[in-house]
């Protein structure tokens, strides 16, 4: 039987935490960064059945909300069996991914750059 899985999307506000300081406290509490339609996912250990997935979801989500209590996010929580065609990405490693993402800005800057040196040459 697969296992329970409750997704959480972050909006996060730019008078509150940084999404530096709230990824640290997610995952604190066992949530994974993902890449896809959710921003974190937490995986429901084994033994958590159809009966007690309800007292499950309690547990995980009032954690949620205290921790994220003063930080001035908005969150979504969706709970369901996890499945093998599910639309997320575990990102094993954050700063690996950012240090990528940064490179593709850098690039597109530098492109962008050229590109408007080469159109102020030709005027």
């Amino acid at each position: 039987m697969p296992g329970y899985v409750t997704r959480v999307s972050v909006w996060f506000y730019s008078e509150g935490a940084s999404p530096a300081t709230v990824i640290k406290k997610l995952m604190t509490l066992g949530f994974t960064p993902v890449r896809g339609a959710y921003d974190f996912i937490y995986r429901h250990g084994a033994a958590v059945t159809d009966t007690d997935i309800g007292s499950a979801i309690l547990e995980i989500s009032s954690a949620l909300h205290k921790t994220l209590s003063g930080f001035k996010v908005l969150y979504t929580l969706e709970t369901s069996l996890a499945d093998a065609e599910d639309d997320y990405v575990p990102l094993d490693d954050i700063d690996r991914e950012l240090a990528r993402t940064r490179l593709e800005i850098q690039e597109v800057e530098r492109e962008q750059h050229e590109l408007e040196r080469e159109q102020h040459t030709e005027n």
